[in-house]
């Protein structure tokens, strides 16, 4: 978002969904530019399940992290940091 709003001659409107297919359509006619960002993939999410423990102590090795990845298909990079932060809470304390 840099250089994003410096000048005041006109109004940004920014929205982002998960899900733009369940939007109204006159809705997001009025959107000039329309950006797709696909979920990730199931090495992207493994990866990120393991960013978001970070220095947490815990016995999960490389394979959970790939069942993580491989076991959430459709989860987003929120989704991920909510079942992370829960796992964290539940099990691993």
């Amino acid at each position: 978002m840099q250089g994003v709003g410096k000048t005041h001659d006109g109004i940004l409107v920014l929205g982002a969904t998960n899900v733009p297919w369940e939007l109204d359509p006159a809705m997001r006619r009025r959107f000039e530019k329309r950006i797709y960002i696909a979920l990730p993939e199931a090495e992207a999410r493994a990866y990120m399940a393991k960013l978001n423990l970070g220095d947490t102590p815990s016995n999960l090795v490389e394979e959970n992290f790939t069942t993580i990845g491989t076991e959430t298909p459709g989860f987003s990079g929120s989704d991920l940091t909510t079942l992370t932060r829960e796992g964290v809470l539940l099990f691993i304390h």
